[in-house]
């Protein structure tokens, strides 16, 4: 096993993971998890209620309730595992993780069965949910603990409270059909993706393995092992999947 972890056995590599995690405060666990959990129900939740106004069979609210809940079981029972930190091939399971969602995910929005569903989603209901972003705040916490770099922390934590504490009001304001409500919607969903892109690569570039191409002290593999695994891998390609089919259904409407 050490052929393949020439600079460091796969042994020492496990115990830093274990040292790593065991330093993560329980309660941020905790609520991470059940945050990622609350965020998956309310998107069922919207879904479901769609459905209903559709006029769809149970069978499709269910459909979508156990695919969220297997794709967060999934993350969660690999990240505890810490599949998503090592992999055989030097590369960190992590990254094909992203590949293995970019691909679902891309098929997911563009089925037509699906958008059909995501045009009739009530727009400012899809920005309102994002509200839940504001738990960012949780990544200065494990900054200031010494376990995230600072500009993981800032730009990703920052991003993410500025786009949950604005999504209320922008929610409101295209709802009501206030002056430039669409454009504030437009806009603000450009926000909220451009934070998730730049959160993932400085995440991806600032990992140690197998080249870390952004020198950060300390590294971003944190958020390949378990509670920020269900973030990276769980809560934002799915608030990146919300942003696009907000930005399509506002398109729709439009038209």
């Amino acid at each position: 096993k050490d052929l393949l972890y020439p600079r460091k056995g796969i042994g020492q590599i496990f115990e830093k993971i274990e040292i790593m995690m065991s330093e993560v405060p329980s309660f941020f666990a905790h609520a991470t998890a059940i945050t990622s959990a609350a965020f998956a129900a309310c998107v069922w939740l919207m879904f479901h209620v769609t459905l209903r106004r559709l006029g769809k069979p149970l069978l499709f609210s269910a459909l979508v309730g156990c695919s969220l809940a297997a794709w967060f079981t999934t993350v969660f029972v690999l990240s505890k595992a810490s599949i998503f930190a090592i992999n055989p091939l030097v590369v960190p399971g992590i990254v094909f993780g992203f590949i293995t969602l970019f691909i679902i995910l891309r098929k997911i929005y563009f089925s037509e069965t699906v958008q059909a569903i995501a045009d009739a989603l009530p727009i400012h209901w899809i920005i309102l949910i994002q509200t839940y972003r504001i738990v960012g705040i949780g990544f200065f916490n494990l900054y200031a603990l010494g376990l995230l770099p600072a500009l993981f922390a800032f730009s990703a934590g920052g991003g993410d409270i500025l786009v949950g504490v604005t999504a209320p009001f922008v929610a409101y304001w295209y709802a009501t059909g206030k002056p430039h409500g669409r454009t504030l919607a437009i806009a603000w969903n450009f926000l909220g993706i451009a934070d998730l892109v730049v959160a993932l690569s400085v995440g991806v570039l600032g990992f140690p393995r197998p080249i870390q191409a952004l020198p950060l002290s300390p590294s971003t593999e944190l958020m390949s092992l378990y509670p920020l695994a269900l973030i990276s891998l769980f809560a934002v390609p799915l608030a990146l999947l919300l942003h696009f089919f907000s930005l399509r259904t506002i398109q729709t409407t439009i038209k």
